[in-house]
């Protein structure tokens, strides 16, 4: 539809709606059907999609929503819906019920800013704009927009319940804040907020997959950064980095061999070792602060236009992980404990204190840096080799099983000639006799059947015998010249960067 200057009756709203009164069902928990269900005539045939609550109460006039959360932090949510005296944006509903379908032919971007973006304060050119960016990001297309743009679809998902399922407005919001944070920098701090409350609202598991490329802004900018948080760790070394930043009176990024030449590595490192202490700090849920629970109470969807039909406030139970100090003190002393020993894994001298971390961290660290060390010892073994020893040592490239097929072909092929002449007048060598010794008939680097299955073992998902992994490890560098094997903390795997080379050696 196109618009004209003088279609003034078309923007005059109360022509255009009916004049049955309609009023909706709020804050529902059923994720099957829409948001809300409108009452009314239109609402009989649809009797048994009508929404029910788990915890239903009436408090002078207000009506209570109640929920157990299953988040490891967040353990109970209370949605209470505002009664206004004033309902001071109701003909904002109205409009975008009449527009919700609304689309234009293709527009040149119009700029438009306001403060709380509201359809009857665009121009003609503003109106073509807004309808053609909206049907273009309908079809996931996301064209130039302005602020302004981006947060009127918002207020009318907020505000449209009844044209949304739950989960389908989730995404869509998820949808917007990943495809417009990078040219509009400035959104995190309202998407994290209207995301989070949104959640809350309708009692939704927010996926921090959706938005792990940029999770560790999101908690940065949450004014609520427990709700988040509550299942960051599955987000895996992203967030434990953000975990990081929360909980870690030391930051390990600042640390003067942070920035030096290895810093890639000693990222690395320090995250992967406070990952498995992570894991044992939220093995069974998070029980060291328990008895910290702190409860906060705000209205829902700050700095937004919130019709009447969905304003409503929050009432959260939830853990502080800020709160904890024993919590900040075990992470803390975690952080100083790993760059020590990055620090001794580089030759320098330990000068951070560790006072009062737990034994059972420690030995979670030591357990991650044993393989480490045992490579670097290794290393540093081979470079100090008297010069005439390195001839008799294991080449530095990579194995090529082509050349050494080639090689032992040729080597055969010239025994047989030796043997030949040798034995001239003896019974003459076949081919049939000469045949070559593969290195699967001898195994690799001598090992037995038994250790080669537990290497293939350890390719695929790992295994936890120290014997058979010290066993493995010690014929690898005798015969290929550094070990295979690192310890993770619960199972010997594959070295990453000799993973290709086993693989090869296995299928032979």
């Amino acid at each position: 539809m196109s618009f004209d200057k003088d279609m003034d009756d078309f923007w005059d709203i109360e022509k255009l709606v009916p004049k049955k009164k309609q009023t909706l069902t709020p804050f529902a928990t059923n994720k099957g059907t829409a948001l809300h269900v409108v009452s009314g005539e239109a609402d009989t045939k649809n009797e048994e999609n009508k929404l029910t609550f788990s915890d239903v109460d009436k408090r002078d006039g207000d009506v209570v929503l109640t929920y157990e959360s299953d988040s490891s932090l967040i353990k109970r949510v209370t949605v209470k819906k505002n009664i206004d005296k004033y309902d001071f944006y109701s003909t904002f509903r109205k409009a975008a019920l009449v527009y919700y379908d609304f689309k234009t032919p293709r527009a040149d971007f119009a700029p438009y800013y306001s403060y709380m973006p509201q359809y009857s304060q665009l121009t003609s050119a503003q109106k073509n704009y807004y309808f053609f960016w909206r049907d273009e990001v309908r079809h996931g297309r996301f064209v130039k927009s302005d602020y302004s743009y981006l947060y009127l679809y918002v207020y009318e998902i907020l505000n449209l319940p009844d044209k949304f399922l739950p989960m389908e407005a989730l995404e869509i919001l998820l949808t917007l804040w990943r495809e417009y944070r990078e040219s509009l920098p400035k959104i995190d701090p309202y998407f994290a907020v209207w995301v989070q409350d949104f959640c809350l609202v309708y009692n939704l598991k927010l996926d921090t997959d959706k938005i792990g490329n940029f999770l560790y802004e999101v908690v940065a900018s949450s004014d609520f950064k427990e709700f988040y948080l509550s299942d960051i760790l599955k987000s895996g070394i992203r967030g434990t980095e953000t975990m990081l930043y929360y909980l870690s009176d030391y930051d390990f990024r600042r640390g003067r061999y942070a920035a030096s030449d290895k810093k890639d590595a000693y990222k690395r490192h320090t995250l992967l070792a406070m990952s498995f202490v992570f894991d044992r700090l939220f093995s069974d849920g998070y029980s060291i602060a328990d008895s910290k629970v702190t409860k906060i109470k705000r209205a829902a969807f700050p700095h937004s236009l919130c019709t009447h039909a969905v304003k409503c406030t929050l009432e959260i139970e939830y853990v502080s992980l800020s709160g904890d100090d024993a919590l900040r003190k075990i992470v803390t002393e975690s952080v100083r404990y790993t760059e020590n020993k990055l620090r001794a894994l580089l030759g320098v001298k330990s000068r951070l204190g560790i006072k009062e971390l737990p034994d059972e961290y420690k030995r979670i660290i030591d357990r991650y840096f044993d393989g480490l060390f045992e490579r670097e010892r290794a290393r540093i073994a081979r470079e100090n080799l008297p010069e005439y020893e390195r001839l008799y040592d294991a080449p530095s490239q990579s194995l090529s099983f082509e050349d050494a097929e080639r090689l032992e072909q040729t080597s055969w092929q010239t025994t047989a000639r030796l043997v030949e002449e040798e034995e001239m007048r003896e019974e003459p060598v076949t081919a049939d006799v000469i045949e070559p010794v593969t290195q699967a008939d001898e195994g690799i680097f001598g090992l037995s059947l038994a250790d080669i299955r537990l290497l293939s073992v350890a390719l695929e998902s790992g295994f936890s015998d120290d014997a058979a992994a010290e066993r493995i490890n010690e014929a690898a560098s005798d015969g290929f010249g550094d070990v295979l094997l690192e310890f993770d903390g619960e199972k010997y795997t594959v070295i990453d960067d000799y993973r290709e080379e086993v693989s090869a050696w296995l299928s032979k």
